[in-house]
């Protein structure tokens, strides 16, 4: 766990996303994210670690450590960019050729499958890169961690020059219950988890899933093993629970 304390002018301003204008902070390599509306922080944490267990390479998603920055909790992660590399989301690929809201595309689509199939055939033809590995990999890792917040600026490939590829996982935060206004801890688990609403291509985690199937496998026992030595919380509470959901996906 890290302790840092951050300065005004490490602050950068990361436009384009479900919350708005989002400030997250650079610094020494580093980003620095501060919780918000839960426990983000933990959130990232926890997923970040869970997928130490699985069977992707540790190039294919992005780190979390949890800690404090200005005594206020959160995370931060190291810059997985290389030289010369850009990060370019969907969202913006889609906005640079069209001038339009992707989002704003996608809803007037009367099915998830005419969302999806627009969607990978746009990244085909703009930059040469099939996500569907990609995105299976993803939508097995938000039906197990209930993440809310996969807009399309959570989505992205890595540029350089004119070669293309996916970029690894990241921003999970609003995951796990975490940051979710309709929860209602006075119920029980698995009524909370009825109130979780997918994105980006329909409200269902388990229909996103289905669609591309099993992205990846986890060591189920030597994730039981880590989550013990964690710090109780709910948010690993509800990792379990969905971990306990989702037997086939134990190798």
């Amino acid at each position: 766990m890290f302790r840092e304390e951050i300065e005004q002018e490490y602050i950068v301003a990361m436009d384009g996303t479900s919350e708005g204008t989002q400030m997250k902070y650079k610094k020494n390599n580093y980003w620095y994210k501060k919780d918000c509306r839960g426990r983000e922080g933990l959130a990232e944490y926890l997923i970040s670690g869970l997928l130490t267990y699985s069977d992707l390479s540790s190039s294919e998603y992005v780190i979390y450590e949890k800690g404090l920055i200005n005594e206020v909790e959160g995370c931060r992660s190291r810059d997985f960019l290389k030289e010369g590399e850009e990060l370019v989301t969907f969202y913006r690929l889609y906005y640079n050729e069209f001038g339009k809201d992707l989002s704003h595309v996608l809803v007037t689509m009367e099915t998830m499958e005419e969302r999806i199939e627009y969607v990978v055939r746009f990244v085909w033809q703009s930059c040469g890169v099939d996500i569907r590995e990609y995105l299976k990999k993803i939508f097995t890792l938000d039906m197990i961690t209930l993440n809310e917040d996969r807009h399309l600026n959570n989505l992205a490939v890595l540029s350089q020059g004119n070669q293309f590829v996916p970029a690894p996982i990241f921003d999970n935060g609003v995951s796990l219950l975490t940051a979710n206004q309709s929860v209602n801890w006075h119920f029980p688990m698995e009524e909370n988890v009825r109130r979780v609403v997918a994105r980006p291509f329909c409200g269902s985690h388990e229909r996103m899933f289905k669609y591309f199937g099993v992205g990846f496998h986890l060591d189920f026992p030597a994730v039981m093993r880590w989550l013990k030595k964690e710090d109780e919380s709910r948010e690993k509470d509800v990792l379990i629970y969905q971990l306990q959901r989702y037997p086939f996906l134990a190798r």
